[in-house]
């Protein structure tokens, strides 16, 4: 306890190690937030000022454009004005209007621009006209489908897929997951101070522990715990920060979060003693070079390019499984969207194996690591 202790004072006086794995990642997560609301917000959709002008009065067609125009419904698709041809073009000059159907022997649409709003009003016209012709085509085959209600019975719009994601499909909310992957490698800098406080030649604090009568691996096992509880409050406070203070869901299965960021702390710390046992520089360049892996790993799971996760996949399948950022921002994902857990613990299971190489190696270079003198 003693020695538990000891080097958690240690480690939490380190200002590098506090700022890189509690306060960065809360700051890139503010800056996320900043840039990003505003990119959802301006994703909403409004409803198209249209006018309708009857040269020839269609009464089913009238009544679909009706059905779409009904106001004070989540699903109101058109303002919608029936008005004369010369009121439909002052509108539409005035830009009162996104354009104007002139209902006749045919469906004519008239705008003056092309965009987002005018394409609506082409696939709506669209369907109707191949709703109307799939109909048609029906009865000149077999006006008998009409008169026995057949087609009351089949809707040519039924949907015959069962959603089983959560219905929310904002796609920001990967950009804040990977945050939480990022930060969980960051927890590598406080596995890189462990190191320091368990190899003899890497630090002043390390040799009077190691020519103490405290045993060596009971010392590594109190580092361990210090630095974990460390990371894993680190990585609680952003998540509560994310939560609570930015808004950002997770969905509803927080207790599956907690166990995914427990298990991306023990990555995150493994690979911090990987680096620091396996390469022989100075302190600075280690500290680099677990930032610039971190960095590098955010990258490929869409971080910075959200694209750059669905490429990796496709191109690089096996990259995405070697990449504990990418794993554990597919777990959140699949949490976040899917009412199963396979791909949870599937990402689970190669997250402990990738802990258990890190850690493993490690261990096997400490052990053979002796020392002339001290």
């Amino acid at each position: 306890m003693h020695s538990f202790r000891y080097q958690l004072k240690i480690l939490l006086r380190n200002r590098s190690s506090v700022f890189w794995s509690i306060v960065f990642p809360l700051i890139l997560g503010t800056l996320f937030h900043l840039a990003l609301s505003n990119l959802v917000n301006n994703d909403n959709f409004d409803i198209v000022n249209i006018a309708v002008v009857d040269e020839v009065t269609d009464q089913n067609f009238n009544s679909f454009i009706n059905e779409l125009s009904k106001e004070n419904d989540s699903n109101q698709l058109f303002n919608t004005q029936y008005v004369s041809l010369d009121e439909a073009e002052e509108l539409l000059k005035n830009e009162k209007i996104t354009g104007y159907l002139i209902v006749s022997d045919q469906i004519e649409i008239v705008v003056n621009t092309s965009g987002i709003n005018q394409t609506i009003m082409q696939s709506v016209v669209n369907s109707y006209l191949q709703t109307s012709s799939a109909y048609h085509n029906i009865y000149q085959i077999n006006p008998q489908a009409f008169i026995n209600g057949v087609l009351e019975q089949v809707s040519l719009d039924t949907d015959h897929f069962k959603d089983a994601t959560n219905g929310d499909t904002n796609f920001t909310v990967v950009y804040f997951y990977t945050l939480i992957g990022m930060a969980c490698m960051y927890g590598g800098d406080w596995g890189l101070r462990i190191t320091t406080l368990t190899e003899a030649n890497l630090s002043r604090q390390a040799t009077r522990i190691t020519v103490s009568p405290t045993s060596k691996f009971k010392s590594l096992i109190a580092g361990l715990f210090a630095g974990f509880i460390c990371q894993f409050v680190s990585i609680f406070i952003l998540f509560l920060y994310l939560v609570y203070g930015l808004n950002v869901s997770f969905g509803d299965n927080t207790n599956y979060i907690v166990l995914l960021m427990f298990v991306g702390s023990i990555v995150g710390i493994s690979f911090g003693i990987f680096v620091g046992t396996m390469l022989k520089t100075k302190l600075a360049t280690k500290n680099a070079t677990i930032t610039a892996v971190s960095m590098l790993f955010s990258f490929f799971a869409g971080m910075m390019v959200i694209d750059m996760k669905y490429l990796v996949l496709k191109y690089f399948p096996l990259a995405a499984y070697i990449n504990p950022v990418s794993l554990i921002t597919d777990a959140l994902y699949s949490l976040y969207y899917y009412n199963t857990l396979d791909r949870y613990f599937t990402n689970i299971v190669y997250l402990l194996l990738i802990a258990l190489f890190f850690g493993g190696s490690s261990l096997i270079m400490m052990r053979r690591k002796k020392y002339d003198s001290i």
